[in-house]
């Protein structure tokens, strides 16, 4: 048993020895080396490993696979993107305009709006209110100084007014306008009256949605009582229910149906009249073009807007037991000061919405080209 053992060691090693030497011949011949398949990265760049070889990047074939990936839609052609719709557009470039206008007058509308509080508050007389709006800024200075006592008041309430009733009532302008024009109701495009009604509309609608914005606004200019503006919310809803915060919505939505329609309408109209498409003239489509319409219009809707702003002030700024409706603040105001009185607070209040327009609409304009909208 031995002995047959050993023979089949014997055997197995000489078949191995048989085989090894067999191979010997193709060991001297080198081994053959794959082919660098064809691709962007050249050979020894960061993307290659050793001979050659592309590597895919990190996450690429995850990404190409990905069903998030493969529903993406594309860019349109305008670079804009697809999920962003045109009102989208209108509305976000109108407030983002709207809100650089408005943070840096500040300060003017928080003299205008107590001026008008101290000339409404019960038991004041003309006597009683500041001498001037000079007088009324010093005052102000000298008790908190020039950024807490003219700049700070109201400033976040501005900023959500500026994204939300400002933005709509001139972002949707151009597509009510159009529409207006369609119905050949108010007349062609060339029409006043139809560019009136489409900002009196816009103006309308925005201030209604957007009353309790404009309240709380209205009471951190003033002398306030409130921490911050979301205390101020929660504080007048609870005192006054959710309702007081629409308080004075009807003369808040003839103000802001009033200043849209005169401001917008004004707007539209001085720059098709002055506009040359010769571009060499002076009032080529351009910033010199939007600052002088953008001035006229806004001279003409302060004039126009100051009594139902004035009301407005009043009501809004009325808190606790102390409730008039703006029929009986005006009747109120007419036996007190007379009717001068609709209008105090006025240069304050031209001199803020005149330099505020000038600002406002060329920015407004370039915020529309911008996102790939024609001007107004």
């Amino acid at each position: 048993m031995s002995a047959l053992r050993l023979t089949r060691a014997s055997q197995s090693k000489a078949y191995r020895i048989a085989y090894l030497k067999n191979l010997e011949p193709f060991r001297s011949v080198p081994a053959l080396k794959k082919a660098p398949s064809p691709g962007r990265y050249p050979k020894g760049s960061a993307r290659t490993r050793g001979r050659g070889h592309r590597v895919a990047p990190r996450g690429r074939r995850r990404a190409r696979e990905s069903p998030a990936s493969l529903a993406m839609p594309s860019p349109r052609a305008d670079g804009t993107a697809p999920w962003v719709t045109p009102w989208q557009r209108e509305w976000l470039s109108a407030s983002l305009g709207c809100a650089v206008a408005d943070t840096i007058f500040n300060p003017l509308e928080v003299l205008k709006v107590r001026r008008q509080v101290a000339m409404g508050s019960a038991g004041a007389s003309v006597s009683a209110v500041p001498a001037s709006t000079i007088a009324l800024a010093r005052a102000a200075i000298k008790d908190k100084g020039v950024y807490r006592g003219l700049w700070h008041p109201g400033l976040e309430a501005t900023i959500y007014r500026a994204f939300s009733y400002t933005g709509f009532r001139i972002g949707m302008y151009p597509a009510v306008r159009d529409a207006v024009v369609e119905t050949r109701v108010f007349g062609d495009s060339n029409s006043i009256a139809a560019r009136v009604v489409a900002g009196a509309g816009t103006g309308a609608i925005g201030s209604a949605l957007f009353n309790p914005i404009d309240v709380v606004r209205i009471r951190m200019q003033g002398p306030s009582p409130y921490k911050s503006t979301a205390s101020a919310f929660i504080e007048i809803a609870k005192r006054d229910g959710v309702a007081g915060l629409w308080r004075g919505w009807g003369v808040c939505m003839t103000r802001a149906a009033t200043l849209s329609g005169s401001q917008l309408a004004t707007y539209d109209t001085v720059k098709k009249k002055l506009r040359s498409d010769s571009s060499e003239s002076f009032f080529r489509e351009g910033p010199i073009l939007h600052f002088t319409a953008s001035l006229c219009s806004g001279v003409v809707a302060q004039t126009v807007t100051q009594p139902a702003d004035t009301l407005k002030t009043l009501v809004m700024a009325q808190s606790g037991s102390r409730r008039e409706n703006a029929l009986a603040a005006f009747f109120s105001l007419l036996k007190k000061s007379g009717p001068s009185a609709l209008y105090r607070g006025f240069w304050p209040a031209a001199a803020r919405q005149g330099p505020v327009m000038v600002i406002q609409m060329p920015i407004v304009e370039q915020f529309r080209k911008a996102m790939g909208l024609e001007y107004f």
